[in-house]
């Protein structure tokens, strides 16, 4: 991953703005993201500071890799209505990224928000580790690495996000979860509330990233005052709100949805983390449902992906985040009911698609039915510091 830093300040970013400005946020979906300065979550925090403080935020654009040049210009293509608008756009990548969107929105004010310092690792101790830095930085190899603090001191950065600079005062109701109070956010989606108060809800199709569709069932609970189970992923909170996050009949129900999808995508889908989570959590040893395993030939067409059917459940997050983050729509669903499935192209090999490579459905995908080929990624063709140290270079296509 490559390692970058926030390098301004929320006032900063303010004297670059005019009240009259119609602002997009761009941010990227991945090594930024894992950074702590970008990803959806952040434009959503950045929006809500922007406004208090009477700015005109007209979109958030979230691309899996903004250090594709060709992704950059299919999201403008796809919202001309929007960019057309736009007079400012505060880009939430690293300086590759930052200058591929420079050079889309040329007609643009196109805001830097990070320092890129090389290309690192991640641990889960330390979080992001440099370990490759630029030349430019003129920071030495050490073998143990460089951590976000370490770069934060030594270049005089930011250490967090621009919700660090001015806390944000998001107006707060208090809830009734499972017999207690809770306080959470007005407005805010029930899942994403008791996720954030770590509360272990069961959910495979749902993503903030991505927005809710309600596919999987998983994530079901009661609510006073409504009938029967209700998705938490796509209900909105309201005040003095009752939910039941846990008791026998939704445990039974979110077993029996379990082992629905456990049958109809066979005993490959097994190896997923996020599935053997679950089967463990409702000790899940054997399955009241049966249908013929799946037999899919798996698809390894693409230089940079494969695909096996077999372990797809069928949740529409590599179709969002293909339509979405990539602006691509390489994969859909075909057919109905039971016969539903998903495809790619024309219901075409994978390797005769418009893929851009990016693996923003590999990162999404909760069941490993699309995984690389080599966690290995690199930018073909020159070293990433040739990108960054001279602008008019990105990213060729992978």
């Amino acid at each position: 991953m490559i390692i970058s830093v926030r390098s301004i300040s929320y006032d900063e970013l303010k004297r670059n703005l005019s009240h009259d400005d119609k602002i997009v946020l761009w941010s990227c979906d991945t090594c930024v993201k894992h950074c702590g300065i970008a990803g959806m979550d952040k434009m959503i925090v950045l929006e809500d500071l922007l406004r208090e403080d009477g700015y005109n935020v007209i979109k958030k654009e979230l691309v899996s890799e903004s250090c594709q040049i060709n992704l950059a210009k299919k999201h403008r293509a796809a919202h001309t209505d929007i960019f057309d608008q736009a007079t400012a756009i505060i880009v939430l990548t690293c300086e590759i990224g930052y200058q591929c969107v420079k050079t889309v929105f040329n007609d643009k004010k196109v805001i830097e928000t990070a320092k890129t310092f090389g290309a690192g690792n991640f641990s889960n101790k330390k979080g992001p580790i440099l370990t490759s830095p630029i030349p430019s930085t003129n920071l030495e190899i050490d073998p143990e690495g460089y951590t976000l603090n370490n770069l934060v001191e030594r270049f005089n950065l930011h250490p967090k996000f621009f919700d660090a600079d001015k806390e944000p005062n998001p107006e707060k109701v208090t809830i009734t979860v499972d017999g207690k109070p809770l306080v959470v956010k007005k407005n805010a989606t029930l899942l994403d509330e008791l996720l954030a108060n770590r509360m272990k809800i069961p959910h495979l199709c749902y993503d903030a990233s991505l927005g809710a569709i309600g596919a999987c069932r998983m994530c079901l609970v009661k609510i006073e005052g409504k009938r029967g189970f209700v998705p938490s992923c796509s209900t909105i909170i309201e005040e003095n709100m009752v939910v039941t996050t846990e008791d026998e009949e939704l445990e039974e129900l979110r077993k029996s949805v379990l082992q629905m999808i456990l049958a109809e995508s066979g005993p490959e889908i097994q190896q997923s983390r996020d599935i053997r989570f679950w089967m463990r959590r409702y000790k899940l040893t054997d399955n009241k449902f049966y249908l013929d395993e799946k037999d899919e030939p798996v698809d390894d067409s693409s230089e940079v992906l494969i695909r096996d059917p077999n372990r797809c459940i069928l949740c529409g997050k590599c179709v969002r985040a293909c339509t979405e983050l990539s602006g691509q729509r390489v994969f859909n669903f075909a057919n109905r009911g039971s016969k539903t499935l998903a495809i790619t192209g024309l219901n075409e090999s994978f390797g005769n698609t418009d893929c851009a490579h990016c693996l923003a459905c590999a990162h999404y995908c909760p069941t490993n039915a699309i995984t690389p080929k080599s966690i290995n990624k690199k930018i073909v063709g020159y070293p990433f510091w040739t990108l960054i140290s001279y602008p008019k270079k990105v990213a060729p296509k992978r």
